[in-house]
């Protein structure tokens, strides 16, 4: 989303990793957002809008949608009477004030350094009553189901990298108490995890974001070459990946 972003954008497979992404949360996303009442007349701020699945779900509810992203090359075909698409970069360009019904962030601020004063900047933009939805993730859960074959190894070596740029691997457990710190109301947590499958559509956001950074950490000495070449493999073979949990942060702009 900004360049606290450890992961490559030049990524030739990056729209197949996002959409893998899309499939493995949308689902979950979708129904805390449905919940709030989204629909027709909603104006909504989708930030980091990836591939632009939730922007389009939003849209198809009857909302307006402002999609920003620091890359919108996969978004900007959608933009419409309906879908604004604006590259812009948080920590740094001027956002609307008090004009959002709806400000949704997924996988964003665990990402940057200066998290807390993104979430004040995202509070700025809501209408007075409007609802904020925060998800990023806890890492404590996440695995494969047999250590042995090094998953889990290679999840501690991309963990590591991304920290190197300011990377809150638990931001996911904070995120309620940063919400009723920021002065929101009505504020409640909740989280999910999966268990996916080698052949399940959303194990390929596990195996693209290595290979996505895998020459990264060989080169900064993160993992051996053949530790790599290994993982690599493995991830093409039948196996099961427990995901890190996902925990959502709704609160109410007073």
């Amino acid at each position: 989303m900004t360049r606290d972003y450890t992961f490559d954008q030049d990524f030739a497979q990056e729209r197949e990793r996002l959409s893998a992404m899309e499939s493995l949360w949308d689902r979950g996303s979708e129904a805390l957002i449905a919940e709030l009442g989204v629909g027709r007349g909603w104006r909504c701020l989708e930030v980091g809008a990836g591939g632009g699945s939730l922007m389009r779900w939003l849209a198809d509810r009857g909302a307006h949608v402002t999609a920003i992203d620091i890359d919108t090359r996969f978004i900007e075909q959608f933009a419409s009477d309906t879908i604004a698409v604006r590259r812009l970069d948080l920590r740094t360009d001027e956002l609307p004030r008090s004009q959002f019904d709806l400000v949704h962030a997924r996988l964003v601020l665990e990402h940057l350094t200066d998290r807390r004063q993104i979430l004040e900047r995202l509070a700025a933009t809501l209408r007075p009553g409007g609802w904020i939805v925060i998800e990023d993730q806890d890492w404590s859960c996440f695995g494969s189901e047999d250590p042995g074959r090094g998953i889990d190894a290679v999840g501690e070596a991309i963990i590591a990298f991304m920290e190197s740029a300011g990377f809150e691997r638990d931001y996911g457990r904070r995120i309620v108490a940063d919400l009723i710190d920021a002065g929101f109301t009505d504020v409640r947590g909740e989280g999910r995890a999966y268990v996916v499958s080698s052949s399940d559509p959303g194990f390929d956001f596990s195996r693209l974001s290595f290979e996505s950074l895998r020459a990264t950490l060989v080169e900064m000495g993160k993992l051996a070459k053949e530790d790599a070449d290994a993982a690599s493999s493995r991830f093409g073979e039948g196996m099961r990946v427990f995901t890190p949990l996902m925990v959502a942060g709704i609160g109410r702009r007073a």
